[in-house]
């Protein structure tokens, strides 16, 4: 009969091939190989490049919103519309006195405090220059123009610093 299975051996289960042997009381067992992961296909990533990954992202996602959470406060400050001295938290010390003088310097040239209309923060960018150093661009909405704010963001003492900042 074409298909059929071979015969089973005396005591053997049905269903086991029938090249197998029943283990005998106190045999050893076979050893088994070792199990490994099977290697991924090409171009498949690695699982801890993949964690890696997820770490980055997770870290470009905060960097994205603290450069424009940061942006709008600056442009806020500089219209006079949020005190200068709120941005110390964020900015290093030399960006911070850069972004006092020009918030002041704003200020005695602009009589009418506030009456420019509440800036909205459209979006954010960013790039990894480096190990714990990102490069990220900003863009925030005034009722009469938009502006562009270019951010240095660094990692210092488990806290993001921004170190470097242009207003456009």
């Amino acid at each position: 009969m074409p298909g059929a299975l071979p015969p089973r051996a005396p005591g053997q289960p049905a269903g086991s091939p029938a090249s197998a042997r029943p283990l005998e009381r106190g045999a050893p067992r076979p050893a088994l190989a070792a199990w490994a992961p099977r290697p991924p296909a090409d171009g498949a990533p690695v699982p801890r490049c993949r964690a890696r990954d997820e770490t980055r992202r997770e870290e470009e996602r905060h960097v994205r919103a603290l450069a424009r959470i940061v942006a709008l406060a600056c442009v806020e400050a500089e219209l006079g519309l949020r005190p200068a001295r709120q941005l110390s938290a964020w900015l290093d010390l030399p960006t911070y006195g850069k972004m006092v003088r020009r918030a002041d310097l704003a200020g005695r040239t602009r009589p009418d405090r506030g009456a420019a209309g509440a800036p909205q923060a459209l979006g954010a960018r960013c790039c990894a220059a480096a190990e714990g150093v990102y490069e990220a661009s900003a863009t925030v909405r005034l009722p009469d123009r938009v502006r562009a704010v270019a951010l240095r963001i660094e990692r210092r003492r488990e806290r993001w610093k921004v170190t470097a900042l242009e207003l456009g």
